[in-house]
C-alpha cells in the first residue's frame, strides 16, 4: 500500500501523540501525518488565506468559528484530550516555589526571564497566563523580560539558556529535552484546555481524516494520554 500524507493542522500539544499512533495509522491507511504545529488562531488565518488541511485541531471556541466561515464541516468535530498549564526550567537548576497564587507571583517577579506563548497567536496558554499577569498587576513587567513563542514548545527557549523560566501547556514542555518540569500552575489559577479535533471542508482525504479523528478518540490512545501531558476525554 502506497503511502498518502494526511494533512494535520494541531496545537504543537498533540505532537507526541501523533507521533506515537503514526505507525498504527500508515498500517491501517496507508497515510502518512503531514503536521502543521499551529496555535488556533493561526489555524484559523491560515485557512483564511486559502491553504488546505484534512484535519483540523483547535480549542472548543475555535471550531464553531471554522465551520462559520465554511473551513470545519460541521458534525465531524470530537473532544479528543485535555491539557493543564505546567512551569518548566532548564535541567539542573532551582525549582521555584509555585504552590500557591503568591508563590507563583513571587516566581514571575524573581525570574529576569519568562518564556510564553504570544497570546495574539489565540494560544490558549499565552491568553491565559497573561491574564494571570495582568491579575497579579505584573503584566507590563512580565512583557518587559517575555520571550515569546509562536506555537512551538517555549521550553526550547528555557533548554538553550534564552529565558529561566516557561510557562505553557505542561504536554509541550514534555516534548523538550534538557528541562525540568516544576509542575502545575495552582489550582486556582490553571485552566484545562480542551482540543477537538474536526475534519477540514477542504480535505483532500476526508475518509482518513475521519479515521484520524476516531483512532485519537480509542480506548488505548485515550489511556496513553497522561504519558503525553494531557488527559484524556
Amino acid at each position: 500500500m502506497s503511502q498518502q500524507s494526511l494533512k494535520v493542522f494541531t496545537s504543537v500539544a498533540l505532537k507526541g501523540v501523533l507521533e506515537r499512533i503514526a505507525p498504527e495509522f500508515a498500517k491501517a491507511t496507508g497515510f502518512v501525518f503531514a503536521p502543521t504545529y499551529a496555535p488556533a488562531g493561526v489555524i484559523i488565518r491560515r485557512m483564511r488565506e486559502g491553504t488546505s488541511a484534512d484535519v483540523l485541531v483547535v480549542t472548543p471556541d475555535t471550531w464553531p468559528v471554522l465551520v462559520k466561515e465554511g473551513f470545519g464541516a460541521a458534525g465531524t468535530e470530537r473532544d479528543v484530550a485535555r491539557s493543564v498549564i505546567g512551569v518548566a526550567v532548564r535541567s539542573g537548576a532551582p525549582h521555584p516555589k509555585i504552590g500557591t497564587a503568591e508563590e507563583f507571583k513571587q516566581a514571575l517577579i524573581a525570574a529576569k526571564s519568562i518564556a510564553y506563548t504570544d497570546p495574539s497567536t489565540g494560544a490558549a496558554s499565552g491568553v491565559h497566563f497573561m491574564s494571570l499577569a495582568e491579575r497579579f498587576g505584573i503584566a507590563d513587567a512580565v512583557k518587559a523580560k517575555g520571550v515569546l513563542g509562536d506555537g512551538g514548545p517555549v521550553a526550547e527557549f528555557v533548554a538553550q539558556g534564552r529565558a529561566e523560566i516557561a510557562i505553557q501547556q505542561l504536554c509541550e514542555h514534555r516534548l523538550v529535552p534538557g528541562v525540568d518540569v516544576v509542575g502545575t500552575l495552582p489550582a486556582e489559577l490553571n485552566k484545562t484546555t480542551t482540543f477537538t479535533a474536526g475534519v477540514s471542508v477542504r480535505a483532500a482525504s476526508p475518509k482518513e481524516a475521519a479515521a484520524l479523528i476516531a483512532l485519537l478518540g480509542a480506548a488505548h490512545v485515550q489511556g496513553f494520554m497522561p504519558e503525553h501531558g494531557l488527559t484524556g476525554v
